[in-house]
Formats: structure tokens, C-alpha cells, sequence
């Protein structure tokens, strides 16, 4: 980790110790144990021990977790909503979730959604990592991952292209093909989509968006022989054209990055998440699970905004 993450972390936790002697943590976990909320919490790579941490604490403190089919069933008013449930989910298919993450989710039995990118499974490694591991076979201008995410789809593409014929082999950082049909027979697991390649769906064609929503998804009933009904948007974007994609190809529930409590009336195509980070401390964590981070940071940059 450089200097700079180092300094940032540092400032991150200091803050979360604020917030919490504040009550903003207690009083997030108030609302989480309001009626018909759902607190719907998503990991990309964390550590062991991050993960272990978070679940231990959750359920300490009472904490129902739901399975994905559960959380379902609640959705559509089948089957009433639990007080303090909570949805757990993890983005991509990195590798590192099988020892990270897996011994806990069976030890604790805890449910768990993983949304896997077939790309990344098959290729080794995701399209940002490409960028940080060989940014100099591009241009300085295109060598930055938030740049690429502003781009339409196509350009990505071929700079993504041009990474590949520079560089040729990278190290395996996504789950194997093999490590997700094992996965996908433990009971606590359920699987889900994340497009082939993670484009930013929003620079998409309407044909890309089918192709990755329907291909992803054929790859992975293929690989694991189980219905894939889920579905998450890659970095969080979308912009409503998905929503008739997903029904076409069968899916019932679709996840986004936006941080807020879900309820059991929540649009089952937007469910929202609150997302922790992969680094920083347990109790910076905390407060990004239950959303009280993001909550400051918006109101934050609402001032900044004001007082320029």
C-alpha cells in the first residue's frame, strides 16, 4: 500500500471514530432494525479478516441474514421481511474470495450472492487491473481506470486491446472456471452475473448491453447447471434501458451501487447496496456497511459545492 492510501486511511479512521462517538452508527443501526428494512451490504475483495470481522459484528448484533432467494420472496411479498435483515453480496469473481471469504461463509453459515464477470473467469484477470498492471503500453491520457469508465464502449475496447497485445500474459486474479462451479455447489452460495467484460453499461450499444446480460448469464448456467435469476451493474451505472434486457433474459433482481437501506417495496431491477471497501480500518467499514459514510461524504461535497 503507497503513502498516499496509507495517509488517506488514516484520515478515513480518525473520521469513522468521530461518527461513531457521534452516534451515527447507532443511529443507522436503529433504521436497519426499523420495519421492512433490508440493509443490503456488497464486498468486492476484502481480506479475511475484514470479512470475518464484519459478519462476526453483524451478527452479534442481531442480524438476520438472508439468502438471495429469501431476500426475493420478501421482494414480491411472498414471505414477510425479518427484523435486521441483511443481504450480503460480493462483486467480480476474484480468486481471493475462495480463501477469504469461503471458510467463513461455511463455518458461520451465512448466505452469500456472488456476481461473477464470465470475461474475467476466463481470461485471468478484469480489464481495470490490465490498466494498472501495464499502463505504459497506452497512451498517459487513457492509462487511468476512472478515464476509461467515461468512454463509450467501443474505445475501451480497443485500448483494452492494445494493453493486451503489449503485455500478453497477466496473473490469474479472477476465480477459474473450475473455482466457480465449486462454489456454486455450497449450499450458502448463490451465483449471479456481472456482464462478460464489466463495460460501463451506460456507454453501451443496446446490442452490447444484451450481449453481456445474456451471454454472462448462458456461461454461467452452463458452468455451475443452476438458473442464474441475478444480476449486478457494473461500477454501480445504469440508465433504465437494462431493465427490459433483464426481463427478456429471465432475471428477477438486479443489484446497484447506490448506498441506502432497501425495504421489502424496493424496485427488485434497483436494489441498492451500501459497499464496504477492500482496505482501510474495521471501523471506517462499519460505517460504509451501514451507510453512514456515504451519507457524510454526500453532504460533504453538497457544502463543498456551495462554497465555491
Amino acid at each position: 500500500m503507497g503513502l498516499k492510501r496509507v495517509v488517506r486511511n488514516g484520515i478515513g479512521t480518525i473520521l469513522a471514530w468521530m461518527l461513531i462517538s457521534l452516534g451515527r452508527l447507532k443511529n443507522a443501526k436503529h433504521m436497519a432494525f426499523s420495519q421492512n428494512v433490508i440493509l443490503p451490504i456488497a464486498f468486492h475483495n476484502p481480506d479475511k479478516k475484514l470479512f470475518s470481522r464484519t459478519i462476526l459484528w453483524l451478527r452479534k448484533n442481531g442480524f438476520v441474514f438472508l439468502s438471495l432467494n429469501q431476500l426475493i420472496d420478501i421482494i414480491i411479498h411472498k414471505t414477510a421481511c425479518p427484523q435486521g435483515a441483511v443481504w450480503i453480496s460480493l462483486d467480480d469473481g476474484w480468486k481471493d474470495n475462495i480463501e477469504h471469504v469461503i471458510p467463513a461463509v461455511v463455518k458461520l453459515d451465512i448466505p452469500v450472492t456472488i456476481f461473477i464477470c464470465t470475461g474475467a473467469v476466463e481470461e485471468g484477470t478484469f480489464w481495470w487491473r490490465k490498466v494498472q498492471i501495464c499502463p505504459k503500453a497506452i497512451l498517459k491520457e487513457s492509462s487511468k481506470v476512472e478515464t476509461l469508465k467515461q468512454i463509450p464502449e467501443s474505445e475501451r475496447q480497443e485500448i483494452i486491446g492494445q494493453i493486451d497485445r503489449a503485455c500478453n500474459t497477466f496473473p490469474r486474479e479472477a476465480m477459474s472456471i473450475e473455482e466457480v462451479k465449486n462454489i456454486a455447489s455450497i449450499p450458502q452460495v448463490t451465483i449471479g452475473t456481472h456482464t462478460v467484460s464489466h463495460p460501463i453499461l451506460p456507454n453501451c450499444p443496446d446490442d452490447q448491453i444484451e450481449y453481456e446480460l445474456k451471454e454472462s448469464k448462458r456461461k454461467l448456467e452452463g458452468w455451475t447447471g443452476k438458473k442464474i435469476i441475478a444480476f449486478a451493474y457494473p461500477n454501480g451505472s445504469f440508465d433504465g434501458r437494462e431493465k427490459r434486457i433483464l426481463e427478456t433474459c429471465g432475471y428477477k433482481f438486479a443489484a446497484t451501487t447506490e448506498s441506502k437501506f432497501a425495504t421489502a417495496d424496493t424496485n427488485a431491477y434497483l436494489f441498492p447496496r451500501h459497499v464496504v471497501m477492500d482496505d482501510g480500518s474495521f471501523s471506517e467499514n462499519l460505517c460504509h456497511a451501514l451507510g453512514v459514510w456515504q451519507t457524510v461524504v454526500k453532504r460533504l461535497k453538497l457544502l463543498a459545492g456551495k462554497t465555491v
